[in-house]
């Protein structure tokens, strides 16, 4: 199998703290998936139904009290199998084992992250909460739904990450330092990243970013996984989420042998 990214992209990916890939997961990896992520919405689009992994934030402008936005444990017993199927995804996992230089990794975090029509709860400016330790630290959004500037896709401002993480409780003015005060549909130096359906974003954890709200018609959907790696985590002891690096090994090797066991004539990706 030939390496997904060039070393183009990876240096990209070191300079901004983000990198897009058009198509990198093809049309047959998404329609389970797709059809999963729609039934999980419909399951709480309604209003809290006493499950905490269906988050919720309100629309004061449209009077809205519950706006369904993520469902938080994917890789849970009980969640549908095609998003760990889709995780591991070899040419996937490829490219997350370039762009953490070889080193071991892991997923720790998976989620259905989305922004339902006319009521898409935004992600105010952030950084990602995890305090990192040996660059890089990422998440890797896969797009089932096409990302663009009237649905509310992601911004961010390039170099971000290189000022590493800074707790808001004891920085609070360092985010406003990059975004000037400006909302997250227009201040100043954050760039619009749009994606297609089938294109995967990664971004670092350290980078500056978010999204506004999405008035439009669109559902926008967006598989998120979270890496960690090993040299990340020797370094980091008992923190959030690296002090799971072993669970989420086990967590993505299952993955991959699900995988393998659904598509005997594929090539896994070799997982140490």
């Amino acid at each position: 199998m030939s390496l997904p990214l060039s070393a183009e992209q990876l240096g990209a990916f070191a300079r901004n703290g983000f990198l897009h890939v058009p198509g990198l997961v093809p049309e047959g990896e998404l329609v389970e998936p797709d059809r999963d992520s729609l039934e999980l919405i419909e399951r709480g689009v309604a209003g809290p139904f006493g499950d905490k992994r269906w988050r919720y934030q309100e629309d004061r402008e449209k009077g809205k009290e519950h706006c369904l936005y993520r469902v938080n444990d994917l890789a849970a017993a009980d969640m549908p199998p095609s998003f760990q199927v889709l995780l591991a995804y070899p040419r996937l996992l490829a490219a997350i084992h370039q762009l953490v230089d070889g080193d071991d990794f892991a997923a720790s975090v998976h989620a259905l992250v989305f922004k339902l029509p006319r009521h898409g709860a935004p992600a105010r400016w952030h950084q990602d909460p995890v305090k990192v330790f040996r660059f890089p630290v990422f998440n890797v959004d896969i797009y089932l739904d096409d990302a663009t500037t009237d649905n509310a896709c992601v911004r961010a401002f390039p170099g971000s990450h290189l000022a590493g993480h800074h707790d808001p409780a004891e920085s609070p003015n360092f985010i406003e330092s990059w975004t000037g005060g400006g909302d997250e549909s227009c201040a100043g130096g954050a760039v619009a990243i749009p994606a297609k359906r089938g294109d995967v974003i990664f971004h670092a954890t350290t980078l500056v970013h978010g999204s506004p709200w999405n008035r439009s018609e669109d559902l926008r959907r967006t598989i998120y996984f979270h890496i960690d790696h090993r040299r990340d985590v020797e370094l980091a002891g008992d923190r959030w989420p690296q002090h799971q690096f072993a669970q989420a090994r086990e967590v993505t090797a299952r993955a991959i042998a699900m995988r393998a066991e659904q598509r005997p004539e594929e090539q896994p990706f070799p997982y140490g």
